[in-house]
């Protein structure tokens, strides 16, 4: 499955190049219409990504032994990766279309077991932009295909843009997400971003990035056929996320070839409680933590038509990053505890020490 999901990012990215060939030798008949032109970029990468995934299990009631215990696995991902976008812009008017590829997959040491979870979006954006600003809207479909289960996650946002001189540009984001899982787990929230980039020279910059992930979630849990005396009560809560992100970008051929590398570190948490009663009579609690550690590198080309433009001039002339760092960037927090679990212990194991006397 791997290999086939790196041969489909190859794949896009390199049908992306082939589009930017067919566009650049279109341009001069867009450009002949004052003011208008086309850009975009295409970029494909590798990150490996570190995991510390702490997991309490608690079961207490009349009618089982009270149990606790933690396990700690570390399990670790990799990720190659590809994006594309294409921007119209007439005038100040920007009309964007943009996709992403984010391909994890974490093999178990020592067991036969594989976990992966393929991230790809479809999206776009509409923002206005001049020497000194840009803002406007942006939005998102994200497919989430986790061990043959899809997961639909619908996003849209603000975000916008300062720029100071060729040294300084500040920026911020916010988004309302909205994501049906499956098992009856729904989820919605706000995802927040602030970000700088300074440009050491026209051709290297170097940005901070902060996320912060605001989440709700519910469940609805059929229990099936079950005695009308039976009550189930089923809680799962997201716990607020955060990440901080460094990344180095230096423009190595002045046609629009670039390099780039960066770090990332994230923390998330969730719980899930459940209750049965009044025969048997069982409450179990799963509380989780997780820490990322994330390293990456690529290669990133601009589709620069005129020739000659900085990094500066990319940045400011071409399209807005329009990917999630929670819901693709980053395996999600219950695909990435079921990874943190099945690294550190038998899952038969689980079932025994659950197990009601």
């Amino acid at each position: 499955m791997i290999n086939k999901l790196k041969l489909s990012v190859s794949a896009a990215a390199l049908a992306l190049l082939a589009v930017g060939g067919i566009s650049a030798a279109q341009a001069a008949d867009v450009v002949q219409d004052p003011g208008c032109s086309l850009n975009g970029s295409v970029m494909a990468g590798y990150m490996y990504n570190w995991q510390d995934v702490s997991s309490d299990f608690s079961i207490s009631g009349d009618d089982v032994e009270d149990k606790d215990f933690d396990v700690n696995g570390n399990p670790e991902w990799q990720t190659p990766f590809a994006e594309g976008a294409a921007l119209f812009t007439c005038g100040e008017l920007n009309i964007q279309a943009d996709f992403a590829s984010y391909n994890h997959s974490n093999d178990i040491d020592g067991k036969d077991e594989d976990i992966d979870q393929h991230n790809m979006h479809a999206g776009g954006a509409l923002f206005y932009r001049n020497s000194s600003w840009a803002g406007g809207l942006s939005a998102s479909m994200i497919n989430q295909d986790v061990d043959d289960k899809d997961i639909g996650t619908f996003r849209v946002g603000l975000f916008g843009e300062f720029y100071f001189d060729d040294v300084f540009t500040l920026g911020a984001s916010a988004h309302y997400y909205n994501q049906d899982e499956f098992d009856g787990k729904d989820e919605d929230g706000f995802e927040l971003a602030a970000w700088g980039r300074f440009y050491a020279t026209p051709d290297f910059s170097l940005m901070l990035r902060g996320d912060l992930l605001l989440p709700n979630s519910k469940f609805n849990f059929d229990p099936g056929d079950v005695p009308p005396d039976i009550n189930f009560d089923t809680d799962i809560h997201q716990g607020t996320g955060w990440a901080i992100t460094g990344e180095a970008e230096y423009l190595v051929w002045d046609n629009g070839l670039t390099i780039f590398g960066g770090a990332r570190y994230a923390e998330r948490s969730w719980d899930f409680n459940f209750d049965i009663d009044p025969d048997p009579d069982v409450h179990f609690e799963f509380d989780n933590d997780i820490e990322d550690l994330q390293v990456y590198a690529g290669l990133k080309f601009y589709f620069d038509f005129a020739g000659g433009r900085t990094l500066v001039e990319n940045h400011r002339m071409g399209a807005y990053d329009n990917t999630s760092v929670f819901h693709e960037k980053l395996p999600e927090a219950f695909t990435s505890s079921i990874a943190g679990v099945a690294d550190a212990i038998d899952p038969e194991e689980v079932m025994l020490v659950a197990a009601p006397n």
